[in-house]
Parts: C-alpha cells; structure tokens; sequence
C-alpha cells in the first residue's frame, strides 16, 4: 500500500513531466494559431508601410523572403513532442533580425521580442536552456546596438523623416507593435492560469481518487487484523491469569519467576492488541462537553502516580487552572494519557516530566508535555508520525497515531520539536470549541 502511494521521486517527476508536455503542447497550438492570426499580419502591415511610404525596397524584399523562412523554422521546431530551446532561438533571431532592418536597437518592432522571451521563460522546463537563450538575446541587443551607430541601423524611410528623425509612421508601428506585446502577453497568462487550473482539478480528482481507494483497502485489512486482534485477546487473558494464579502458587522460586516474565509478557501483548483494537475501530464521533485540560493533566499524574515512582520519576502540571474548552473529555484524556507515557518511556531515573496549560493569544489552548530524555534525530521526528512505527523496543508505534487522530478530530494539531541529549516536547493546539474537519478519521498507512 505504502509503495502506491508514496511515490518515488522519479516517478513524481516522470508525471509532472507528461502532464507539463502535454499543457504545453495545447499551449503550442494555440500560440500557432496567434502567430498567423497576429503576428504574421503585423508584419505584411509593416511590408506594405514600406511600400506605401516609399521605403527601401531592398529592405521590403529581404524582409518578405525572411518572413516565410523564420516562420516556417518556427512551426517545424514546435512539431516536436519536447520543447525545446531551438525554436525560441529561431524566434528571437527572427525578431532581431526585422529589428536590424528597421531601425537596429531604435526599431519600432523591438517589444514584439518580448513575448518570445516570456513563452520561453514558460515553456523550457530545465535552466540551462533559459540560460543559453539569455545570453544569445543578450549578445543579440548588444550587435543591434552596434549596428544602430553606423549607417546600416539608422531608421529608414518612412520610420525617419528626411532629418532623421522618427515619423508618425515609427509611432503608429511603435504603438501597434506594444501593443501586440501587451496582448501577447496578457494571452500567454490566460494559458498558463487556465493550464493550472485544468492540471490542478485533475490532480485534486485523482487524489481523491487515490485516497477512497487506499482508505477502503486499509479499512478492509484493519477490519480482518481487527477480528484477529479481537480473538487474541481471550487467550492472552487466559495466559495471564493462569501465570500469575500459579506463579502465586508455586513452591519452586525460578518456577514462579519464569512464569511472572510470562504474565508480564502477556501483559505486554494485551497492551499491544488493546492499542491496535483502538486505532482500528477508527474515532467515532465527539461527544463535546466542557473539560479543564488543567483537571485532566492532574488526574492523569494521580493515576500513573505508581508507575512513575516504580520509574523513579516525576510529573508536575503547571499552567492556567481555569482553562475550559468544549470537547470530548474521554478522548483528551486518552490523547494527553499517551503522550504523557511516551514521555515516560523516553525519561531517565530521576527526571521530571512537566505538562504546561496556557491559552495563547490567539484564542487557542496550548498543552504541552515535556521529557528530559535523550531527544530525537530529525528523521526519527519524521518517521513517528506513521502508525506501527515505535522508537521503543516492544511498542506498538499506535500511541502517538491515536493522540494525533483525536487532536485532528477536534480541529487541532499534533507536532512534536526534540533536540537530540536535551528531551522532546509534544505540543497540543486545539480552539476552544471542537471544530471537526470534514473526515474525521485516523491516520491511515
């Protein structure tokens, strides 16, 4: 179960990789249709100004044979499955190059580079790409700032007057040319939004997908474990009290301690399916009341009062006394009784054990238990936030799962800071009225 839903890093990347090409290849498509409807038609429209006015017709004719070239290059390179660097080069080299026709640097047609420059930072998923095609524009502007000083990248007619100047036709192709940018632009963001948005649903479907079909395949495998566990439970007790009745009995001193390991062994056992039984069942609904976390923490120190002096160990419960919320009383209980023996275990002789109740400024009660124990590495932190998973030598690892389903059902959080030689500190948050969340459920593998 574990393997199908928590994935490798090469098949993540291998899924965002399909779901990216096949975005941005409808991206593609449209930006075809854009590049004939736009593009194309605002350069013949330049080709005719140069006509019209009496431009170079030198000019006029390079540009009419690069036109059909540079675009052609363009839709060839966007046929191909991957996207790639090349056809973002061929674009801005086409731009430039209608740029150095018209004016060099001081072209009327230099923002229509922008959008490519944009579509490019889009599109190439890997840096070094980006990167090249940096560096080529860069290169690009600079020769285009050369040419600008010599005669060949002075305006032509009619983007100059006969003083050199720029006319109302540099203007007028200035404006539409911005423009176009402008829109080009704004049409790239409009892709990109509806693309997340399609890539977002689809992702939000199948995991809800993923999560109903790992939820009824866990139920189903807890619901047997569940039934085993149940039938375990009537032996273990048989076990226990047969061990313990003839262990009283018992004349022979190694007979009697042999069958005291037994006893305890079984305890053990019994303790293990009870934790199990608990988890399995799932939460059940709250049973809201008004509790003083205060009166539980003092409860819970009167209860293991024997097991903590056996322990040579120590509890004491400071904070706000007065604190009231409204939830289910049981549950806390249950909840702060396991973290509470968890704390235990982690404890050396001698230590103290402090759980603190305080309400913090933003209205949320704040219950924290504290050890002096040996601490946790960073990825041991991680690791006990997965059931069945136990840092102690016979534990069943449901503890810490059941306190964070209860803490969840009642709209809090769970989260537990640890620094290795100095002790660990479980954190409660929970409002001050049970705020369920929508599934209510115990963690599940």
């Amino acid at each position: 179960m574990a393997s199908s839903v928590h994935r490798s890093p090469a098949r993540h990347a291998a899924s965002f990789e399909a779901v990216r090409r096949q975005v941005f290849i409808e991206m593609q498509s449209r930006g075809r249709e854009w590049l004939w409807r736009f593009v194309v038609p605002m350069q013949l429209a330049l080709l005719g100004l140069f006509a019209a006015f009496g431009g170079s017709r030198t000019r006029a004719l390079v540009m009419l044979v690069a036109l059909p070239i540079g675009h052609a290059s363009m839709l060839l390179g966007r046929r191909a499955l991957e996207v790639r660097v090349g056809p973002f080069a061929w674009g801005a080299a086409h731009s430039m190059f209608i740029m150095a026709l018209t004016g060099g640097i001081a072209s009327p047609m230099l923002p229509m580079g922008i959008p490519v420059m944009v579509g490019a930072a889009l599109l190439l998923a890997e840096r070094k790409p980006k990167v090249l095609l940096t560096v080529f524009v860069a290169f690009g502007l600079a020769g285009l700032t050369a040419l600008s000083v010599s005669s060949l990248g002075a305006l032509p007619p009619p983007l100059a007057t006969a003083r050199g100047t720029a006319s109302l036709a540099f203007f007028l192709t200035l404006a539409c040319a911005s423009v176009f940018s402008v829109v080009s632009v704004m049409r790239i963001g409009i892709y990109v939004t509806d693309a997340y948005a399609r890539v977002a649903a689809e992702l939000a479907t199948r995991r809800e997908e993923l999560y109903e079909e790992g939820t009824d395949y866990s139920r189903a495998l807890e619901g047997i474990a569940a039934r085993v566990a149940h039938e375990v439970k009537n032996p273990l007790a048989a076990i226990k009290a047969l061990s313990t009745h003839l262990a009283r009995n018992s004349a022979d001193a190694k007979i009697a301690e042999r069958l005291g390991i037994v006893a305890s062994e079984a305890d053990r056992l019994q303790s293990i399916v009870d934790g199990f039984l608990t988890f399995s069942r799932g939460l059940g609904d709250l049973r809201l009341e008004a509790v003083r976390p205060y009166e539980i923490a003092r409860e819970l120190s009167l209860l293991l009062e024997t097991r903590l002096a056996e322990q040579q160990l120590s509890m004491e419960v400071i904070g706000d006394e007065r604190l009231e919320l409204t939830a289910d009383g049981r549950k806390l209980r249950q909840a702060l009784l396991n973290l509470v023996l968890n704390a235990m275990h982690a404890s050396p002789p001698g230590a103290r054990i402090t759980v603190t109740v305080v309400f913090t400024k933003d209205d949320v009660a704040r219950i924290r238990v504290i050890d002096r124990g040996a601490g946790m590495a960073p990825e041991v932190l991680e690791r006990i936030r997965r059931p069945y998973y136990s840092t102690r030598e016979g534990g069943s690892g449901l503890g810490i799962a059941v306190a964070r389903g209860v803490i969840e059902q009642h709209g809090g959080a769970l989260r537990y800071d640890s620094v290795k030689g100095q002790g660990t500190t479980a954190t409660i948050e929970l409002p001050p009225v049970a705020t369920p969340p929508d599934r209510p459920d115990l963690p599940r593998l």
